[in-house]
């Protein structure tokens, strides 16, 4: 379970915001991982959102060069709704609960799942643990057993290390791009004149 739910944050990581990031804006993936390092230090340690905003800020703005404005309005809205580490952690429970019980998961279920998980990604609280009452709480609304989150409640803290760091990375990905796309339409020159 650790080691999926970790194979799939890299490969999120590597789909969704690097190759992107790489294509857009013409960083490349060693200069975003230069930048990028520095917050994934902080959301290892703490796996809060919330806590590590502060560095995704500093590093968007300082090294992304990421205009203020922009940095300052995506980074904090981002830590609220970008869960993309949050859509892997209820996508995989979903998964490996259904298998594990031998419950199969039919096309309405699945879209069912991601809805729920849409909406709850929306509500995480962005602290230590957080998601294991919201997995619970997933469960229960997908109708799935509830025994599975006792065990993963006891490694949660390692699966949390990954999906606050795909969280918080995403944040600042998603600054970069943005940020792009502004000077493309030429709304922002330089990083400087906001």
């Amino acid at each position: 379970y650790i080691v999926t739910a970790y194979a799939a944050c890299i490969a999120a990581f590597i789909v969704v915001m690097l190759i992107p990031i790489w294509l857009y804006t013409k960083m490349s993936p060693v200069d975003f991982m230069k930048g990028i390092y520095k917050v994934w230090l902080v959301s290892l340690a703490t796996t809060s959102s919330a806590v590590t905003m502060p560095t995704t800020i500093s590093v968007t703005k300082n090294d992304f060069k990421v205009s203020e404005s922009i940095t300052n309005f995506v980074v904090p809205l981002g830590t609220t709704i970008n869960m993309a580490g949050g859509a892997i952690s209820f996508s995989l429970l979903a998964v490996f609960v259904s298998d594990f019980y031998d419950i199969p998961l039919g096309v309405g279920q699945i879209i069912y799942l991601v809805f729920i998980a849409t909406l709850i990604n929306m509500a995480a609280p962005g602290i230590p643990g957080g998601g294991i009452v919201l997995g619970a709480s997933f469960l229960t609304l997908l109708g799935l057993p509830l025994e599975l989150m006792g065990p993963i409640a006891a490694i949660y803290r390692l699966l949390d290390m990954a999906y606050t760091t795909m969280n918080v990375t995403g944040d600042a990905a998603a600054a970069v791009l943005i940020n792009e796309s502004e000077k493309r339409n030429n709304h922002i020159v330089t990083s400087d004149n906001v």
